[in-house]
């Protein structure tokens, strides 16, 4: 449906035009007719203003100062907007991808491979086992009182559900496994420790067995937050310490002496091994 035409009020654009000649008069008369004469003077700018806007507003359908002024704001506003519609997008899109991997691991994990609908395999009869080459293999994880604990964990968990540690290759495996599972439990608390925390670990590596006076230890956290009013100003020395506790890097014993755990001594071996940095400010 087509908009009608816009009917043209003359008496208004009568007084208008009429107006308009006013203020050329008046401008005129003051540029030529004041002194100083032929001067552009503070009025001349206002009344030329006015006369443009006046002009503007018979040339054109829809002519607003206001809306002039307003299209900066709006702008903003719109940018504002696509910069939410963009955060939205990007969430939507991260929610899609993980649907999507996760879809895709689940059918994995699905997959049969072989004829489902055959007998059973007959088992592998195992070869004649090299006990060299199975402790090489072992070797290269390494040996410790953290990864034997650890391989105890982990063959204690199997055996709840029911399985054993039966051969060579299980043994090769379940150690490979224990060091894979410190090492990424090192990483983990090295992402999350502060260096200040580091250096309290070493000074208590130093002074294995007797481990430090608790006493000293806070004092050490004092020096710490002096040096980092702005971060440790709400802190204490139980919550500065509860990180290290909970990541069995430290423990007490019944003299308030705090001792570096044999984890503890495996972190800061790990570190030393690796050439890791302990660069962050705190």
């Amino acid at each position: 449906m087509e908009t009608p035409p816009k009917q043209t009020n003359y008496f208004v654009r009568i007084l208008i035009v009429l107006f308009c000649l006013g203020l050329a008069l008046m401008i005129g008369f003051t540029f030529l007719c004041v002194e100083p004469y032929w001067t552009i003077k503070n009025g001349i700018y206002f009344l030329l203003s006015l006369l443009l806007v006046l002009v503007l507003a018979e040339s054109f359908d829809n002519f607003s100062i206001g809306k002039i002024i307003s299209i900066k704001r709006d702008i903003k506003i719109k940018q504002d907007e696509n910069k939410k519609l963009e955060q939205k997008n990007s969430e939507l899109i991260s929610h899609l991808i993980t649907i999507t991997n996760t879809q895709t691991q689940k059918q994995q994990n699905t997959n049969v491979f072989g004829d489902y609908y055959t007998e059973s395999p007959q088992k592998l009869q195992p070869k004649d086992v090299n006990k060299a080459n199975v402790q090489e293999l072992i070797d290269r994880i390494g040996n410790s009182v953290v990864v034997t604990d650890i391989e105890n964990k982990i063959t204690q968990e199997l055996a709840e559900k029911g399985l054993q540690i039966s051969n060579e290759t299980d043994k090769v495996l379940l150690r490979h496994l224990a060091g894979t599972r410190l090492v990424l439990e090192f990483e983990r608390i090295h992402n999350l420790i502060f260096r200040s925390q580091i250096y309290l670990l070493r000074q208590l590596s130093s002074l294995t067995p007797q481990g430090q006076n608790e006493e000293k230890v806070f004092e050490h956290f004092e020096r710490v937050k002096q040096m980092f009013i702005e971060n440790f100003k709400n802190w204490t020395a139980e919550q500065y310490l509860s990180f290290l506790y909970s990541s069995t890097l430290i423990t007490k014993d019944n003299d308030n002496n705090i001792h570096l755990t044999n984890f503890g001594t495996e972190y800061l071996v790990w570190i030393t091994r690796n050439g890791i940095k302990d660069d962050r400010p705190l």
